[in-house]
């Protein structure tokens, strides 16, 4: 442990002395959920460059190994943003997230305040064109919900 005044609730300092922990459970989708994906998007993600990521979702949602996770969240030190394990300390950089989900890491940051107002206009102004809506508009000059 690197500060005992920092540490002393810490999950690691139980283990330390002793005491038996259950794992931690992790709330989250089940595997028989299937997550709703629109092939009329492709076109959209793909131009957005988001398509790999966004085909992640598509599948089913992976089995939680509680107690590998509960493993590794008693490893992280939040003073130094990484893993304290046997072998030495790991850290996750923003390669290994971008090599996980699949998300280009080149480019300008995306920063700042959404804004509702005018949403299909800068829809329309960053990838060319507009969703089409679920009853088939005719009117390509508008987004839907607009």
């Amino acid at each position: 442990m690197l500060d005992p005044t920092f540490d002393k609730g810490h999950r690691a300092r139980f283990i330390e002395n002793g005491v038996m922990l259950p794992p931690l459970w992790m709330r989250g989708h089940g595997t028989t959920v299937k997550m709703e994906y629109d092939e009329r998007y492709a076109s959209f993600y793909r131009r957005a460059r988001l398509l790999g990521f966004v085909l992640q979702f598509k599948r089913k949602p992976p089995t939680l190994v509680h107690s590998a996770l509960t493993a590794l969240i008693d490893r992280w030190r939040p003073e130094t943003h990484n893993f304290h394990l046997p072998c030495g300390e790991m850290t996750v950089t923003l390669k290994d997230w971008g090599m996980i989900t699949g998300l280009l890491l080149e480019g300008h940051a995306l920063t700042g305040r959404v804004e509702r107002k005018n949403w299909h206009d800068r829809v329309v102004a960053l990838i060319g064109d507009c969703p089409p809506d679920k009853k088939n508009r005719t009117s390509a000059s508008r987004c839907p919900g607009s």
